[in-house]
């Protein structure tokens, strides 16, 4: 009988195999149809096919990424290098049918201490592994992975998508700011009438962004830090949890500058969660505009969590949780000023797997999510400037995100203390002969506000830290 990791082998051989193969296979159409002028056989469909193929579009895609943590004095520091290359083929319609498949590979090199736990606190590192395989942090060399393969639909106003692709919404999506993003696996569908789209979706299986693996849902959980589990336990809920997938149902509306959309998440057997907002514009003299948002969102278990033992489950029965984002703002020109709230409240923690994606509140900042706490309140302002005929953008934020006690797991999964948050972002894409090519410069800060001193186990890669990111991203 084969063991699981050798039936992972196998799926996964057979998924570079396969990956391969569809590659040969439309090569061998393209060289095919180029022999179409000189042996004409209109009555050949194999023929017919391969020209058909000849028409669709392939995508290379290379990514270089360095990342270094610098962590308060006494704490290991992180840095890596990675870089990757990736080969997407999406055929022409026919008949509003369409097929796409891609895959990406990733050399690693160079690290520092990415692989070791800190002797201070025992920790594991927390930004840099994600950009490679976090099942297999000692993995140099066979880090490749079969993304898209899909069937696809579109004619008029209906698009339905069948197998592995991407997805976005403001909480299920690609939370692509590492190496590799997230995808998905299952079927999904939007209906698109004048100024609403209506979109659906069931997943059984994703692969996450520091991923080599295609797993099911309920497996899925626990890639990253588990974090505290609320009950006391040492237990945790990698592994332990039932789950047949996640549905998703979404209302978009965008009309005369005002946009309203509802999503509706349940993973079920875990949780449901309602998320809404609403941003909208008013024209004021000159080409100034009044930028407002309001969001909100309502989270509730679902059945038991995903395990009978509370010990072992995602969601606490029974635990429930609402919250309020509002924005405020102006735009002038090229430049952006808001200012931006969160409130979360203190019944539950406001739960959504951190491998399924990134929250996208108004006031959420890059190197940080407000994912497993209740009781918070955020507030931040962000700038953002763009240049050379918007070319280069700046853009500039800072916060201070009040939490619950450090001490507090019922409200606080990860530990986090009061904190200041600052980010500067320089973005660079190319015109011309580089077209395609995208340079980023990302800088995050962060540095706890506690009156009294914190262990460093709060401290290593949450606060009192820098993370520096370089990232060059090339597509054509």
């Amino acid at each position: 009988m084969l063991k699981q990791s050798d039936m992972k082998r196998f799926a996964s051989r057979w998924g570079k195999g396969l990956l391969v193969l569809l590659v040969w296979f439309g090569m061998q159409n393209l060289s095919l149809a180029q022999h179409h002028d000189v042996h004409q056989d209109t009555s050949s469909n194999i023929k017919m096919f391969g020209k058909l193929l000849n028409k669709g579009l392939f995508e290379f895609h290379l990514r270089s990424y360095y990342m270094h943590t610098e962590n308060a004095s006494g704490l290991l520091d992180y840095s890596t290098w990675g870089t990757g290359a990736g080969l997407g083929y999406f055929s022409p319609r026919w008949k509003g049918l369409g097929v796409g498949f891609s895959g990406f590979f990733v050399f690693r090199h160079f690290e520092n201490n990415i692989q070791l736990l800190d002797p201070a606190t025992g920790l594991a590192n927390r930004y840099e592994l994600t950009l490679f395989d976090v099942h297999h942090p000692e993995n140099h060399h066979d880090m490749d992975r079969l993304e898209e393969f899909f069937i696809s639909y579109e004619k008029e106003k209906i698009s339905a998508w069948f197998g592995r692709h991407h997805f976005e919404s403001p909480l299920l999506n690609a939370s692509d700011n590492r190496m590799r993003p997230n995808l998905f696996s299952g079927v999904s569908g939007s209906y698109t009438a004048g100024a609403l789209k209506l979109t659906s979706a069931w997943f059984t299986h994703l692969i996450s962004r520091g991923s080599l693996e295609w797993v099911s849902v309920e497996e899925s959980l626990g890639f990253y830090s588990t974090g505290r589990n609320p009950t006391g336990s040492t237990e945790t809920y990698v592994h332990h949890v039932s789950s047949s997938g996640i549905g998703v149902v979404g209302v978009e509306v965008d009309r005369k500058g005002l946009k309203a959309q509802s999503w509706t998440y349940l993973a079920e057997g875990l949780f449901a969660t309602t998320f809404a907002e609403v941003t909208g514009t008013i024209k004021s003299e000159k080409s100034n505009s009044l930028l407002y948002g309001v969001q909100g969102f309502y989270q509730s278990a679902s059945k038991t969590g995903g395990n009978p033992d509370p010990a072992k489950a995602y969601t606490l029965p029974g635990e429930k949780t609402h919250g309020v984002g509002l924005r405020t703002g102006v735009h002038m020109g090229h430049s952006e000023l808001t200012a931006n709230f969160l409130y979360i409240a203190d019944q539950g923690r406001f739960l959504f797997p951190r491998e399924w994606g990134r929250e996208k509140f108004f006031v959420s900042m890059p190197r940080e999510r407000f994912e497993g706490m209740g009781g918070v309140h955020a507030l931040g302002i962000n700038y953002d400037k763009t240049f050379i005929n918007d070319k280069l953008k700046i853009s500039i934020g800072v916060s201070h995100v009040q939490t619950p006690d450090m001490e507090n797991p019922v409200l606080n999964k990860y530990g986090l203390p009061n904190y200041f948050h600052f980010t500067g972002l320089i973005d660079y894409r190319f015109e011309g002969f580089f077209k395609g090519l995208d340079l980023q410069f990302l800088v995050a800060h962060k540095n706890e506000d506690r009156a009294r001193e914190i262990p460093l186990e709060y401290i290593i890669n949450r606060v009192n830290m820098t993370n520096i990111n370089l990232i060059l991203d090339y597509r054509f």
